[in-house]
């Protein structure tokens, strides 16, 4: 059966978005060239402490559990901002997109208090 999707009325809110998220990701970080997929269960609250980056780039491959994704703003149109953080001393101030379903969102790092980080990606709601 094919599911169809329509779009989400009102207000979105951080309880819309808890459950279980994969975001793709893909730039330029502090070890160049790279592409991520991160795996993580959001709250009701809108943080995630327990997200799985998989990396492939530049400096190699590298898996890091334990990481936090978090909302740190939501706007009632989806608008708002994250953070990722990557490991010791690496995270990623992003701004974020959520679609009116409620089930993507869109992310881009454009905080210059991130200089040399280019990031852009897409989480889908599993």
């Amino acid at each position: 059966m094919v599911r169809t999707v329509e779009a989400g009325i009102g207000t979105i809110t951080k309880p819309d978005l808890s459950g279980n998220w994969q975001m793709t990701l893909g730039g330029v970080t502090g070890c160049g060239s790279s592409t991520m997929l991160v795996n993580f269960a959001l709250n009701t609250n809108g943080v995630a402490n327990n997200a799985t980056i998989k990396m492939h780039g530049q400096c190699g491959d590298s898996t890091v559990t334990g990481q936090t994704f978090q909302i740190i703003t939501l706007n009632a149109n989806g608008s708002g901002t994250a953070n990722l953080s990557c490991g010791a001393g690496c995270g990623w101030n992003l701004n974020i997109q959520v679609s009116p379903d409620r089930g993507i969102f869109n992310v881009i790092d454009v905080d210059p208090a991130n200089p040399g980080n280019f990031i852009h990606g897409a989480a889908i709601h599993q």
